[in-house]
């Protein structure tokens, strides 16, 4: 992508011509068009009214600082007495999450638009460098370049007459000396950009030109000073030391409780184990205590190395696996501890295609100026029916993590989706509510540097 398209706006309806396009050509691209055409968007407006008047107190889901922008929360649903719905949070993911596009158009405006709110954070006495990056071969890059163009509309509004330069990472290299201090918004895969790297003064630079703002907190997860250290840049998100970390997230709904349990947001019991024999230790006492388990990495996405265990005599082979799955994905320069252990629930079956299959929800939480809303869901469904006992493939429900994007394995919020998982309005309107309570309280109690001082 040596230069990137000049058009003025861009549309959904683009991105499904440039996908189209692309594998022409042999660049594959994938689409949420499949799941967006499943969203009933006055259906989530309403439940979205409805979490927001449950939560009462808006100071409860205000955030007035730049440590959080976007992400999402996904659940796990058990069943509660009386045949309630209740809540287990699997995980929460930052300002590098994926699917943006897979709701319905206003509400992608809306999650987009939580990128445009970083603006207001960065230095305004220089033309920015706006930095995001990307995946290797995503194929996904069109939700990237949605956010990059609104971002260039946003920062061209601001400065009547002056252009925004749109390019990509070899094209930087390239030119960048050439064009003086123009706003600038570069597009780049990890593997590349992160050599290119490096701050100095408490300032990142690419290159010999200051960042002031970075989109995708994969950026800073990956680079060995940012992981460490906050930087006088504009991240989404700086919450991600906790977002990232299973452990941490757990630690944090754990803290959270009195917040989410009127939600029926519950906790689930975890451990952390820093090496493989602890790992091995830790699953073998507490497996038939808790008559299974989930082990997780540290890293990765897709649901690499997510594996349950059922019995204790399983767990050195078990753990093998969950091991070489993560090493053949990102290399073993790449560490995969400390491991996440944490209690196996039964979740409650949706009915698809005639059979019981586990499920999760993801909500999308979204900034509109100091305030966190809920601006859309997703179930997604596990690749393979649940038949009386746990596999990996009946259990982890990720659309991208077993080769491709399953799009037909995501469903959006409507009625018919509801008849699907079994949820009532009621339970999603719980489950929004709690998702903006709790990434409103990650960003008010994150560790560390999150929060510049």
């Amino acid at each position: 992508m040596a230069a990137i398209m000049r058009s003025e706006h861009l549309e959904l309806n683009n991105l499904e011509w440039f996908i189209r396009l692309g594998r022409l050509v042999g660049l594959k691209q994938s689409s949420w068009s499949e799941v967006r055409a499943r969203q009933d968007a006055a259906l989530t407006e309403r439940v979205r009214q409805q979490s927001l008047a449950r939560i009462g107190d808006p100071r409860l889901i205000q955030v007035t600082d730049d440590s959080f922008f976007l992400g999402t929360v996904d659940y796990m649903v058990r069943n509660a007495p009386q045949g309630r719905a209740s809540y287990a949070v699997l995980e929460a993911n930052g300002g590098s999450s994926r699917g943006l596009t897979l709701l319905a158009p206003p509400d992608v405006e809306r999650l987009v638009g939580a990128f445009v709110e970083m603006l207001r954070f960065m230095d305004a006495q220089e033309p920015p460098l706006i930095l995001i990056g990307h995946l290797d071969e995503d194929a996904l890059i069109t939700e990237r370049l949605l956010i990059a163009y609104r971002l260039k509309e946003a920062l061209e509004l601001e400065r009547p007459g002056h252009k925004v330069r749109l390019v990509s990472l070899d094209e930087f290299r390239t030119l960048h000396r050439d064009w003086g201090k123009e706003a600038t918004i570069v597009l780049g895969p990890y593997s590349q950009t992160i050599p290119d790297l490096h701050v100095q003064d408490d300032r990142v630079y690419l290159l010999d030109r200051r960042v002031h703002l970075i989109v995708g907190d994969g950026v800073a997860r990956r680079h060995p000073q940012l992981v460490r250290q906050r930087a006088d840049v504009v991240l989404a998100n700086w919450v991600f030391p906790i977002t990232s970390d299973k452990s941490a997230t757990y630690e944090t709904v754990l803290q959270a409780q009195s917040l989410l349990a009127p939600c029926g947001v519950h906790p689930l019991r975890f451990w952390q184990a820093w090496d493989q024999d602890e790992l091995e230790q830790i699953c073998e006492e507490r497996c038939v205590e808790m008559g299974g388990l989930v082990i997780k990495p540290c890293r990765g996405s897709g649901g690499t190395g997510v594996f349950p265990i059922l019995a204790a005599s399983t767990v050195s082979k078990v753990v093998a696996d969950s091991l070489g799955e993560f090493y053949a994905q990102y290399g073993h320069e790449h560490n995969p501890f400390p491991y996440t252990i944490c209690e196996l629930i039964d979740p409650r079956k949706a009915t698809w295609r005639g059979n019981r299959h586990s499920y999760d929800v993801s909500i999308y939480v979204a900034r509109q100026g100091d305030t966190l809303i809920p601006a859309g869901c997703l179930f997604r469904l596990a690749p393979q029916p649940y038949l009386g006992s746990h596999t990996k493939a009946s259990l982890i429900v990720s659309l991208t993590g077993y080769g491709g994007v399953a799009a037909e394995r995501g469903l959006g919020l409507s009625q018919e989706s509801l008849q699907i998982v079994h949820l009532e309005e009621e339970d999603v309107v719980r489950a929004f509510a709690a998702a903006v309570v709790l990434m409103a309280f990650i960003a008010r109690q994150p560790p560390g540097y999150s929060v510049r001082v």
